[in-house]
């Protein structure tokens, strides 16, 4: 039963793989678009290790009360915890094996915006509110966008859109 539990709140099918059926592009910004199609296989293989699919089910447990953005949390949380606070237990997969796009670690606009995900989710004090002012970060929507396969719909200005108001988050 423990193990239903932990598959509900982990959303995932069998024991290796995430369930990604309630993104749609109306819902959801395009950062988390084009991590949904860029880092499956790479969550895929980490939820193979029992410390990281008890790490994202520890990450997925905390936010539940935030539907709209738990994936994408998630997603940003297990970025964050593969790049600086894995620590490989023998016979456990390396980040270089686990195949993460280099554009993480060489983007420090996305670095920046990982973060303040982390920092809304933890309610840091003065994160009532995010505002993403993040350098560069339409050039990185843009980026992200044309990886993931969409296109800017006719006089939608995607790029000037917050992440917030994207995910369609109230104010608190």
């Amino acid at each position: 039963m423990d193990q239903e539990i932990k598959d509900q709140q982990c959303n995932v099918s069998g024991s290796d793989q995430l369930s990604l059926h309630v993104l749609c592009e109306e819902d959801f910004p395009w950062l988390l678009l084009w991590m949904t199609k860029e880092t499956h296989a790479s969550l895929s293989v980490l939820l193979q290790t029992a410390r990281g699919s008890s790490e994202i089910t520890l990450i997925t447990g905390i936010i539940n009360e935030h539907e709209r953005i738990s994936l994408l949390t998630v997603y940003a949380a297990a970025f964050t915890r593969l790049k600086t606070a894995y620590v490989l237990q023998p016979g456990e997969f390396s980040i270089q094996q686990l195949q993460l796009n280099p554009l993480i670690y060489n983007n420090p606009a996305l670095d920046d915006l990982l973060t303040c995900y982390l920092k809304y989710l933890f309610r840091e004090p003065g994160f009532k509110k995010i505002y993403w002012e993040i350098n560069h970060l339409d050039k990185l929507y843009l980026e992200l966008a044309l990886k993931a396969g969409f296109h800017k719909s006719p006089g939608q200005d995607q790029l000037q859109c917050t992440l917030y108001e994207c995910a369609g988050i109230p104010d608190l």
